[in-house]
This record gives structure tokens, C-alpha cells and sequence, in this order.
């Protein structure tokens, strides 16, 4: 009997450190989208949409991939609609993430969806006010839009927190 219960734990410990190697050399949801980060700045967005896809699979509700994904297709000839599609699931999965609120913006701008835009670019300044690009941004929308007055507001405040930006990187 002392036999069958070495082999029996011999046998468990083997499947315990075959099973761990599997676990352990499985790509997880952050490093598919470091990978796909990198592809995408080395210029290779094919590669990185696919890595930013995959880390969706393993994660549906991982923030950074949808927001990856969704950056990643606003650079792709007519994929605006999935682009945005994937910003607004990374805002939704993280009501905090002024980066994603931010891109959101530049899909509904180039969408043509002004009300939209300016809306996701006010929430991403809210919540960072260091995304000073968001303030120039209102400005554009609300030019398109005719409105002067809310567009000169933002271009100013804009070039106001530009200029106290740059001045504290001096200082």
C-alpha cells in the first residue's frame, strides 16, 4: 500500500509541475497588449491588432485591450465604427480612464459625431487635466460646429495650460 500512495504522489507531483509549466509559459491578457503597444509604434499594426484581439479573447472585459484594439483600427482605412465600438468598451470597463475618453473623442471627431466628441473630450480633461490636447480639440469641434464663442474659450484655455505646462517643465 506504500508503494501505490508514493506512485499515486509521484504521479500528482509530476502533473502538478506539467500542468504549472503550461500556466506559466500561457501569455497573459497585460503581455499581449505590451506586445501589441510595441508592434504598434515599431509600425507593424497588423501584428498588433492581432496581439490586442488575442488579449480580448483571453480577457473580454481587459480595458487596455479594447483600448488598444480601438486606437489601433482609428489608424485603419474603414474601421472608424469598430474603432470607436472598442474606445467605448475601455471607457465602459473603466469609468476613469481619461486616455480612452480621449481617443474616443478622435473617433467621433473623425466621425463627424461633434456632439459626441466634444463630450468624451471634456470628460478625458476632467478627469486629467494634463490631456491639455483635449482643450484644443473642444476648440476644433466647436469650430466645426460655428460656435465661436465655446470655440474661442477652448483655444484659449488651451494655449493659457500649454504655455503653464511648458513653463514647469523649465522650472
Amino acid at each position: 500500500m506504500q508503494n501505490s500512495g508514493k506512485t499515486t504522489l509521484v504521479l500528482f507531483l509530476m502533473s502538478l509541475l506539467l500542468f504549472s509549466q503550461t500556466l506559466h509559459s500561457r501569455e497573459n491578457s497585460t503581455e499581449l497588449y505590451q506586445k501589441g503597444a510595441q508592434l504598434a509604434l515599431s509600425g507593424d499594426l497588423e501584428e498588433a491588432i492581432q496581439a490586442f484581439r488575442k488579449s480580448i479573447e483571453l480577457s473580454p472585459s481587459y480595458c487596455l485591450g479594447h483600448y488598444g484594439l480601438g486606437k489601433a483600427y482609428l489608424s485603419k482605412q474603414g474601421m472608424l465604427e469598430d474603432a470607436i465600438k472598442h474606445l467605448k468598451a475601455s471607457t465602459r470597463l473603466d469609468r476613469r480612464f481619461a486616455k480612452g475618453y480621449f481617443y474616443l473623442g478622435i473617433g467621433y471627431l473623425l466621425a463627424r459625431k461633434y456632439q459626441y466628441a466634444a463630450q468624451a473630450f471634456k470628460t478625458s480633461y476632467s478627469l486629467d487635466n494634463g490631456y491639455v490636447e483635449a482643450l484644443y480639440n473642444l476648440g476644433v469641434v466647436f469650430d466645426i460646429m460655428d460656435k465661436k464663442y465655446e470655440s474661442e474659450f477652448y483655444f484659449t484655455k488651451y494655449f493659457d495650460k500649454r504655455a503653464k505646462k511648458e513653463e514647469d517643465i523649465i522650472f
